[in-house]
């Protein structure tokens, strides 16, 4: 069933077997409202009329016999004060984590890599080109020739 904060109006779906036992205090999970929530009243039923007594002499009526009714439906479990299906936080809500030392490394490793890649090009590009002559287009088109 549909429960609303009376608060916040914030909607959530709760089961019917989270409610059967009774009311239950509910948490909304947007504003900390905390309310009572229970499944709405059925309608009263028509009381059974009662057989007559059997006769001494009659056999005794079989039928399925009943739990009395003043006993309340078993519990499946402890109580819970929070709602059963509470929104889920966003992306945007969750605290940044700090970052992790062996990727702040890698990543500075990356980096010094591919500088002295870069500074080599340039140092030796005369050696570059004499051992891979088609590289001299490259040097061309970035003006380093």
């Amino acid at each position: 069933m549909r429960i609303a904060c009376p608060s916040c109006s914030a909607e959530y779906e709760v089961p019917d077997a989270a409610l059967a036992a009774g009311p239950r205090t509910l948490k909304c999970a947007r504003c900390g409202h905390q309310f009572q929530a229970a499944l709405p009243e059925a309608p009263p039923m028509a009381a059974p009329v009662a057989d007559p007594a059997p006769e001494a002499d009659s056999a005794p009526a079989t039928g399925p016999v009943t739990a009395p009714a003043d006993r309340p439906p078993p519990s499946r479990g402890p109580r819970q004060s929070n709602p059963i299906d509470p929104p889920l936080p966003r992306l945007s809500d969750a605290p940044a984590s700090p970052p992790d030392r062996l990727a702040l490394a890698g990543w500075v490793m990356t980096t010094v890599v591919l500088a002295l890649g870069l500074y080599a090009g340039f140092a030796f590009r005369g050696e570059i080109i004499e051992a891979w002559p088609a590289s001299a287009r490259l040097y061309q088109a970035l003006g380093l020739s």
